[in-house]
């Protein structure tokens, strides 16, 4: 007797249509011995900081290079860590550090179908560049082995392979190492820099993410100490320094267009991660015209500053800026080319991130929403149209 089907497993499609790419979301191990079990010798005998400080007060969670020191290595703390306060899995554990809850809140309640994984918890800017080498080195080797390989059965996450900018030829060879992995997708670079961006000491980075057609993403990690001196010295408060991410930002695009880096590497792509973006339409104004009267000085910048950016930069859209007013933001995206140059991200966990797309960019024309919300990452990052069904929705 054949066997019968049932109607619902028959008329559910093996796959369904991407629609929602977020390309910003931080996976946590759920410990620290599980990433520092990857760092080789001598790094991973070092003291870290949960082993020479009193632990902090649950819920926070104690990270190696962030832990208790960012009491008095800022002189300021970041709202309940910077984790929404329902991201907590039940089985305990920082935030997304827990692959099944993450993706209830992910993929089921913000609907999301391909997220892209920027882990931040290890390899944060250090003052010995070979020892955060060797950190960032294990995260993308845990990264790996968990989150792009045992977690992702459904094949719904893709990584980013991080490096360490201080020391170019360390990343180069990092981004060799992972560039023929069917998962990553993009290198990552913090902006705390001790020499801006454009400069040819980064070329070795530059090369190999060309070379590999992996797009950058900057994106913010703080670390202590004098990476984070402001123009005018150190910030008093998070909210300060938070309010600064496009200063920063702003100061790392202007390096990296003066010094002609997408003239010698013209495929390379790079992203602004989690920075905000209607910051970046009055810069180009003001660059354009300053490239008018002074293209003299700069000869590496052979075309409009605004050019280059629409061709070769992309941003995020958390944390977005919120006009009283969502008409004038929408005059902003479209000054700025969004249709060509933004990508939808959530932040998660992070208690700022915005987690229902749906409210997202309603006033824009269908087809450029449609464009941020998918259609861009899905051409950067060469990712499939269609993802398998959820078994859940079978």
């Amino acid at each position: 007797m054949a066997q019968t089907v049932g109607i619902a497993e028959a008329r559910t499609p093996a796959e369904v249509a991407v629609e929602i790419v977020d390309v910003d979301v931080h996976p946590a191990p759920r410990s620290n011995d599980e990433v520092r079990a990857y760092i080789p010798e001598p790094w991973r005998s070092r003291p870290w900081p949960e082993q020479v400080f009193a632990p902090v007060p649950s819920p926070i969670y104690v990270s190696p290079g962030f832990g208790p020191l960012r009491r008095t290595d800022k002189g300021w703390d970041m709202p309940i860590n910077s984790q929404r306060r329902d991201a907590t899995p039940p089985s305990g554990g920082p935030a997304c550090s827990d692959p099944a809850f993450a993706e209830k809140q992910l993929f089921q309640d913000a609907g999301v179908d391909i997220a892209i994984l920027l882990p931040l918890s290890f390899g944060r800017p250090m003052s010995n560049p070979d020892h955060e080498a060797a950190c960032v080195a294990a995260v993308n080797t845990w990264l790996a082995e968990t989150w792009l390989s045992r977690y992702n059965a459904h094949g719904r996450y893709r990584g980013a392979i991080r490096i360490s900018a201080e020391e170019p030829e360390l990343a180069a060879r990092e981004i060799e190492r992972w560039a023929g992995h069917p998962h990553f997708v993009e290198v990552m670079l913090v902006p705390y820099a001790s020499t801006p961006f454009g400069q040819p000491y980064y070329d070795p980075i530059y090369e190999a993410a060309a070379r590999h057609d992996l797009p950058i993403a900057i994106h913010v990690n703080r670390g202590a100490g004098m990476t984070l001196l402001t123009p005018v010295g150190h910030a008093s408060y998070f909210w300060e320094h938070h309010g600064s991410y496009p200063l920063l930002y702003g100061t790392q695009l202007i390096s990296l267009l003066c010094e002609g880096v997408f003239e010698r590497f013209p495929s390379l792509k790079i992203g602004f991660i989690e920075g905000g973006v209607s910051w970046a339409a009055p810069l180009l104004w003001r660059l354009d015209r300053h490239w008018r009267e002074l293209r003299s000085e700069v000869p590496a910048l052979r075309r409009r500053p605004s050019d280059y950016v629409r061709e070769s930069v992309h941003f995020s859209t958390q944390p977005i800026e919120e006009p009283r007013e969502a008409k004038h933001l929408d005059r902003v995206l479209e000054w700025l080319g969004a249709e060509r140059t933004l990508l939808f991200a959530t932040d998660y966990p992070h208690w700022d991130g915005d987690y229902d797309p749906k409210r997202l960019f309603r006033g824009l024309p269908a087809d450029v929403r449609r464009r941020i919300m998918r259609d861009n990452a899905l051409e950067l990052f060469r990712l499939p149209l269609t993802r398998p069904a959820d078994r859940a929705a079978a």
